[in-house]
């Protein structure tokens, strides 16, 4: 069942029992208040004719000075005459018995249970021709002795009454559940409009167009409802666009990998066959050698800088305090040779700070950084070794004045495998790897490899590791 048509029968159900209800409760309250005047004015009577009967028995005893059974007809009559009332009545003694009666619809003995503990009792009752009759009975006081004194009133129009209010209750119920429906019908469907609107728009999301976003239109729990929807869209576009673009990263890496592997490979075994099948002179074989030897350190290298990028997307490292001159110093040592063979000069600028960080990874980071820039520099030129506190961090930066990075390369400079210039990196048993290694270190510090560059004057790298503060006790 639809919701909108769950609402509109429920609305209605509940308007329908609350009508019926309170209109039942109406009318019979209506009754009970017309029957209640209705009693009212039959105990007015019944106080006027106990009065007139007293008078009449009065005036018969004086005149006889007796009151027989017989004369009791006489007095009810006389009485009922004197005082207008039209009504059948019966009088009956202490044990009621009948004694007279106006009419013969009156029993032998008077049954009124309810007399025996009070005054006067009243009841309604239907007449052998159907019509309702409103029966009373009260103790009266005549000439000393107590008589219980019966009186019929007609109380057909009180029926009729209350019949017509319950036909004129149907009427409007009727109408009002009819009129009800119909407003919560279209209620119910402007209403849940919007969540129509967003069930056709899960449909196309469903379809892969997650590009989309739901209107809002309502201020209320559905516009809210829309909102939270078009946010968990955003976030599952970002997710599939991060999934799509990392299942296109990890086919160009295989991709990459593979033709990476292939072409020495292919070098190897074309020039170990050549060894094995063919003789050759001293200078070829030595030559064919050396190229095995240069491939296969390539592929060395190759091998063990895949093995870091996987080990650093799989481990957690805990970042310690250190002197930044001590940490960085270790570098200046470790460089300072592979630079000289290459007749290049490094120049550093250390600030001594107390810094968190991880001193394997810090140490091959900023050394592969320094190894990058020997090979994109020629001989005679500076690399300079920066170390700073600048905005709340300590930035490391390394600079040379090699070849330079186009502006369009710089952008995919640490995806796995991509180099610039391919000829040179494999000539220096290069991979591809070291600067995508070098970022994910540098985001185990929270942060990442940042590139200044401009061809042919050179390249500026740099990134940060968190202060340490004496007052926190960790980064500041």
């Amino acid at each position: 069942m639809r919701f909108a048509l769950k609402i509109c029968i429920c609305t209605v159900l509940i308007v329908a029992l609350l009508f019926g209800v309170f209109g039942q409760i109406l009318i019979a309250q209506n009754f009970r208040t017309a029957l209640r005047f209705r009693v009212q004015a039959a105990v007015a009577d019944y106080s006027a004719l106990a009065s007139a009967m007293e008078a009449e028995l009065y005036g018969i005893h004086l005149y006889y000075n007796t009151v027989s059974p017989a004369m009791f007809d006489e007095i009810l009559k006389r009485a009922g005459s004197n005082q207008g009332v039209e009504s059948p009545c019966a009088l009956y003694n202490t044990a009621f018995e009948l004694l007279t009666a106006s009419d013969d619809s009156f029993p032998e003995t008077l049954i009124f249970s309810e007399l025996r503990v009070r005054r006067f009792a009243y009841r309604l009752i239907r007449s052998d021709e159907g019509r309702t009759l409103l029966d009373t009975a009260g103790c009266v006081s005549i000439g000393g002795q107590n008589y219980f004194l019966s009186v019929r009133y007609d109380a057909t129009d009180l029926m009729q009454l209350r019949a017509e209010q319950i036909e004129s209750l149907t009427l409007v119920h009727i109408i009002t559940v009819a009129v009800s429906t119909a407003a919560m019908l279209l209620l119910s469907y402007l209403t849940t409009k919007p969540l129509r609107r967003l069930q056709r728009f899960t449909a196309v999301i469903g379809r892969g167009n997650y590009s989309r976003r739901a209107r809002v239109t309502t201020l209320d729990e559905i516009g809210d409802l829309t909102v939270a929807f078009n946010e968990m869209t955003g976030a599952i576009e970002q997710k599939v666009e991060a999934l799509e673009q990392n299942a296109k990263q990890q086919k160009d890496f295989v991709a990459n990998f593979s033709h990476e592997l292939k072409t020495p490979m292919t070098s190897i075994i074309g020039y170990a066959d050549m060894l094995r099948s063919t003789e050759l002179d001293e200078e070829d074989a030595f030559m064919a050698a050396n190229f095995i030897f240069s491939e296969g350190k390539r592929l060395e290298a190759m091998s063990l800088k895949l093995m870091d990028l996987v080990v650093l997307d799989k481990n957690d490292f805990k970042l310690v305090r250190g002197y930044a001159r001590r940490a960085l110093g270790h570098v200046v040592a470790v460089v300072t040779p592979m630079l000289e063979k290459a007749e290049l000069t490094l120049s550093y600028d250390i600030e001594q700070q107390i810094i968190l960080y991880e001193k394997d990874l810090l140490l091959t980071l900023v050394t592969n950084l320094i190894d990058n820039a020997r090979k994109a520099s020629s001989p005679g030129k500076t690399v300079t070794l920066t170390g700073r506190r600048m905005n709340g961090r300590y930035r490391i930066s390394v600079k040379d004045e090699g070849i330079g990075i186009p502006q369009e390369e710089l952008s995919r400079i640490t995806e796995a495998f991509f180099m610039v210039d391919k000829s040179r990196a494999r000539a220096q048993h290069g991979a591809g790897l070291g600067l995508a290694i070098g970022n994910r270190i540098a985001e185990i510090h929270g942060s990442t490899l940042h590139f200044e560059s401009e061809v042919n004057k050179g390249t500026l790298v740099w990134f940060d590791v968190p202060l340490f503060s004496r007052e926190k006790g960790g980064d500041r």
